[in-house]
């Protein structure tokens, strides 16, 4: 239930936001907890999650190439 509405409020805030998403994984952070909400969850999950047709929050998201999506899954996920 709490991933599903912080998708809702991610989705309000990245709407009209496509370019800054292609490189801005701080905003991912507004609303996610990579260690609580991606736990055992592989890349390609994120991604097509995220993805979703259903997603409504994430409806930018899916404008962005699965490289980019990668690209910013992976920085928040790597350990620092």
């Amino acid at each position: 239930m709490r991933k599903l509405i912080c998708t809702m409020m991610v989705a309000g805030l990245y709407a009209g936001a496509t370019p800054v998403l292609a490189g801005d994984e701080p905003l991912c952070l507004e609303c996610h907890e990579p260690a609580e909400d991606w736990k055992d969850l592989t890349t390609a999950q994120i991604i097509a999650d995220a993805k979703a047709p259903d997603n409504k929050r994430h409806k930018d998201v899916r404008a962005l190439s699965d490289e980019q999506l990668q690209a910013m899954v992976t920085a928040l996920t790597q350990p620092k």
